[in-house]
């Protein structure tokens, strides 16, 4: 039986905050172990919650964005120096494979689901490549992750996934980059399902964009929070979304009802020439329209908490974007910043 071990490195370099009472767990390597071949012994090592010790393992896959990455690349040598050959895989890596390969035998560019059997497959016959690429994932016939892997107990919160991909792609983001324009959704009822499974009270929805972007996904969403109150899922629930979420009075209210209590929305900026040269043509359209008080009190109003996410210093920008952003910020009642 082949020794799989999955590794998601942390950043030693941690700025202020107490991580153990905010970390949620990873999904995307327990949605991997869901589509590993059932001969194989998974065991996975969250630097997060546990410190890293060394485990025997056949083969070893390790994900990083870019604040883990140099971690990686440590942990990664460590199982090369033995012999053991690594892959590794996350937004960094498949931005810069180049670079990841010097640290490992094998990466994978994107997201790994629809790919990852056909390179431990190679890996079994002894002829691992040393460049996969992914497809976008068939969320329709994902698989449900597999948290068994992960050890429950240490994490405050749960996380669930109900949407991959950003038709916006705005300048700054990689989302679109690793996971497409197109936005795709998964079934409401295997969510459902996921979701009662699922042991921790508080749950971060970790889609880009929990609204997204046409009708038909405001009414998925609404169907999702319907579901909730309807077989009485009590959860509390934070999620990321745009500011269009706070354009649908009704859907605000049932989200509210349902549990969500927090939601993280990307402000950018204030400045008309900055969102423009970022492509958020959302925002700007909302800014020139005098909508954003009103949505950021709407939501607030329906008791859940407003945190918003801006960005100072475009090229766009000069000393005044500093007293203007703070101004809106008390103004509209912000609740929780990031800057």
């Amino acid at each position: 039986m082949p020794r799989l071990l999955l590794i998601n490195p942390t950043n030693r370099h941690r700025g202020l905050g107490n991580i153990g009472s905010t970390a949620w767990p990873p999904l995307n390597l327990p949605y991997l172990a869901a589509v590993t071949p059932e001969h194989y012994h998974i065991n996975i090592i969250d630097e997060n919650i546990e410190s890293f010790e060394f485990q025997e393992a056949d083969i070893v896959g390790i994900t990083a964005y870019t604040a883990t990455v140099a971690r990686a690349y440590e942990i990664s040598q460590i199982y090369r120096n033995r012999g053991i050959p690594t892959v590794m895989g996350g937004i960094h890596v498949s931005m810069m494979p180049d670079e990841a390969l010097q640290y490992c035998d094998s990466v994978v560019i994107g997201e790994a689901e629809e790919v990852w059997p056909k390179l431990l497959q190679d890996f079994e016959s002894g002829n691992l490549k040393d460049t996969y690429h992914g497809t976008w994932a068939d969320l329709e016939t994902l698989p449900i992750p597999r948290r068994d892997i992960l050890k429950n107990s240490y994490y405050r919160w749960g996380s669930l996934q109900t949407s991959r991909g950003c038709p916006m792609n705005c300048s700054f983001c990689s989302v679109t980059a690793f996971n497409g324009r197109r936005f795709r959704r998964r079934p409401l009822d295997k969510v459902i399902e996921e979701l009662e499974q699922i042991p921790h009270k508080r749950i971060l929805l970790s889609d880009d964009n929990i609204i997204g972007y046409s009708q038909q996904d405001s009414e998925w969403l609404h169907s999702f929070f319907s579901k909730i109150l309807e077989k009485n899922i009590k959860k509390h629930f934070f999620a990321q979304t745009s500011i269009l979420f706070g354009d649908n009075p009704k859907l605000v209210r049932l989200a509210a009802r349902a549990g969500l209590k927090i939601v993280f929305v990307g402000m950018e900026s204030i400045n008309p020439a900055t969102l423009r040269a970022y492509g958020k043509t959302l925002n700007l359209e909302r800014l020139r329209q005098n909508q954003l008080k009103e949505y950021i009190t709407r939501i607030r109003r329906a008791g859940i908490v407003f945190l918003g996410a801006f960005i100072l210093g475009s090229d766009e920008d000069d000393a005044s974007v500093f007293p203007a952003t703070l101004a809106f910020i008390k103004s509209s009642h912000i609740d929780v910043i990031q800057v």
